[in-house]
């Protein structure tokens, strides 16, 4: 059990996703008690239902609400209060991730949670703003655990490299300063360090009517720089989502995503229309890859397993984002536990 208050330990996994329905389903089929997601809120309102709906119970989950409409301090701040009462009222064990720079009521509400529900609090940073000398974010992150407060011992922080580009030596090196920037280093609950190596636009790096295989780079990131930092260090990423937001303009031609150890592996279909029979296809290619675990692995490969023979239905883009999901949490989740790596 990932209990609050807690330092989480190194077999532990952050997933960042997105609080859409494929999301909070692959969390919701996953009963690994090392596993900590980090929920985006851009919508608030039915969001603690929906949590709810997949993760009840002592187990903590993080619940950042992002302010994506730009809303002033005086109408943001009740949102927030409102998203953490609601989910207090669905009995969800959730923790408050913030930036460290929030608006002052937007802040104190967030400090009235914290001594309501008394677990603490999650501070989420940039790698750019922690290594950019014109900010001064230790002392920022300082005075944001000074006005909630706390004490370091009863804060995570996430040193979030998820936007940033370049070979895995760059981002391990550009990472890794900015986990040495933070104020304090080894006093905090916990330290996690976030990559993110799937790509925005299937379309962009796998064809039609292909397999195609990419290396999970987040993965080598995070091992890459886990042994300078000098503390234990949490693994996060964005699974196979990508940090920034933007639907789709069209539905998608057919595709699963299968994670491996080293790789992700994207099949790919060939054109929009009669999708149902092309997610078949699919399915049996991956049963048939010498990648596949086998059905017992998990949920998701069992679930694979009946699309591939027809014992359950198709499935449309959603199920197979949902499915692909599961499966890479799945993946990480024992990897950490057998291998001490994602």
């Amino acid at each position: 059990m990932v209990s609050p208050n807690v330092a989480l330990t190194t077999d532990a996994y952050v997933p960042i996703l997105k609080s859409k329905r494929a999301e909070l389903d692959a969390i919701g089929g996953c009963t690994n008690d090392r596993l900590v997601p980090l929920l985006e809120v851009i919508e608030p309102v039915g969001a603690a239902a929906a949590i709810s709906r997949v993760w009840q119970g002592p187990n903590q989950i993080w619940v950042q609400a992002l302010n994506a409409e730009g809303q002033d301090d005086s109408d943001f701040a009740p949102v927030v209060d409102d998203l953490f009462a609601a989910l207090r009222h669905e009995a969800v064990t959730s923790v408050p991730v913030i930036t460290a720079t929030e608006e002052p009521l937007t802040l104190g509400v967030v400090a009235s949670v914290i001594r309501t529900d008394g677990r603490g609090v999650v501070i989420r940073l940039d790698v750019e703003d922690l290594i950019d000398e014109a900010i001064n974010m230790a002392t920022d992150v300082e005075s944001t655990v000074a006005s909630l407060g706390l004490a370091r011992s009863e804060v995570d922080i996430v040193v979030d490299a998820g936007l940033l580009s370049g070979s895995v030596a760059i981002q391990a090196a550009v990472a890794g300063q900015a986990v040495h920037a933070l104020p304090a280093l080894n006093d905090w609950r916990s330290v996690v360090v976030a990559f993110s190596a799937f790509p925005s636009a299937i379309g962009d790096v796998a064809p039609r009517e292909s397999v195609t295989a990419i290396a999970r780079a987040d993965a080598s990131a995070f091992m890459t720089v886990r042994p300078g930092i000098g503390r234990p260090v949490v693994f996060a990423d964005y699974a196979i989502g990508v940090p920034t937001y933007g639907g789709a303009p069209f539905t998608p031609i057919p595709n699963m995503r299968y994670t491996s150890g080293t790789d992700w592996f994207i099949h790919r279909a060939k054109e929009r229309k009669a999708p149902s029979p092309q997610y078949r296809a699919l399915a049996s290619g991956i049963v048939s890859a010498p990648y596949y675990s086998g059905a017992s692995f998990s949920i998701a490969d069992q679930q694979i397993s009946d699309i591939a023979d027809g014992s359950a239905g198709p499935g449309n883009a959603t199920t197979h984002l949902r499915i692909g999901m599961s499966r890479h949490i799945h993946v990480v989740l024992e990897r950490l536990a057998t291998l001490g790596e994602p």
